[in-house]
């Protein structure tokens, strides 16, 4: 299977379920295929049973990430928005299409093949 599969895949890592729950949503109904894992074990055991283009994480766990695999992460948290005026919050915290946009360019700009994300030594 090539990069440039129909539905680029993803791997949502975040031990916030609601937060998982959330991003997987976005992440589905823009048409990505989806994997996700809640903790350390979930995440190594997702990266050895499926194929995954790009990882979504929060910025606690990028550094978990990055001493287990090479794939391209998207930190979601940069795409919350501030709430700079807390009498008039905008309509969203969240760039859900910045968020969205990322995670393509990411998955368009990888290698034309990708397998199983390969350890770090």
């Amino acid at each position: 299977m090539t990069v440039n599969s129909p539905l680029p895949r993803v791997l949502v890592y975040m031990p916030d379920q609601r937060g998982l729950q959330l991003a997987c949503e976005a992440l589905r109904i823009a048409h990505f295929d989806v994997t996700s894992a809640k903790d350390i074990s979930d995440l190594e055991r997702a990266l050895q049973l499926s194929e995954c283009d790009v990882i979504v994480t929060i910025t606690a766990k990028i550094g978990e990430v990055r001493d287990i695999c090479r794939l391209p992460i998207v930190n979601i948290q940069a795409f919350v928005l501030p709430n700079i005026d807390a009498e008039q919050p905008p309509p969203t915290f969240f760039d859900r299409s910045a968020f969205l946009d990322r995670v393509r360019r990411l998955h368009q700009d990888s290698p034309t093949s990708r397998q199983v994300a390969s350890p770090v030594i």
